[in-house]
């Protein structure tokens, strides 16, 4: 287990002990003071939680990287997958195309996915074949 799924481990179970509680604690409102007052700290305590997940989004929003993708001079430049790639001239394929990437999963990429050239190839994810060059046939 790497760090970061310890500290999504911890958040999960902090998040699960507090919405656990915050029932309780409404429900114990609920039967020891009059409705209206229920109601009233209900609709406190909905708009608080619904501030807070709205904060927690846009945070998380925030911190995701995104991925750049640049393809120049004949490059190809995926920001995900790709399953087959030919280029060049005068290529002759008499067998099909791969039906996806092989299921090899790298870390994703976090910074920008750039090809540039003639017959160059990137990819944010999986490639599954390329062929490239002038004449192949296969």
């Amino acid at each position: 287990m790497n760090a970061m799924q310890g500290w999504k481990k911890a958040t999960a179970i902090a998040c699960t002990a507090i919405c656990a509680t915050a029932a309780v604690g409404l429900t114990v409102v609920a039967f020891a003071v009059d409705l209206a007052t229920a109601d009233q700290i209900g609709s406190l305590v909905g708009a608080l939680i619904g501030l807070a997940g709205f904060l927690v989004s846009l945070w998380a929003l925030l911190r995701s990287p995104a991925t750049a993708v640049e393809a120049s001079d004949g490059g190809v430049a995926s920001g995900g997958s790709i399953g087959r790639i030919v280029t060049g001239d005068n290529n002759r394929l008499t067998s099909s195309a791969l039906a996806q990437p092989p299921s090899v999963s790298p870390a994703p990429s976090t910074g920008p996915v750039r090809a540039a050239g003639s017959g160059s190839t990137a990819a944010a994810g999986n490639i599954g074949e390329i062929i490239s060059g002038d004449g192949n046939i296969e």
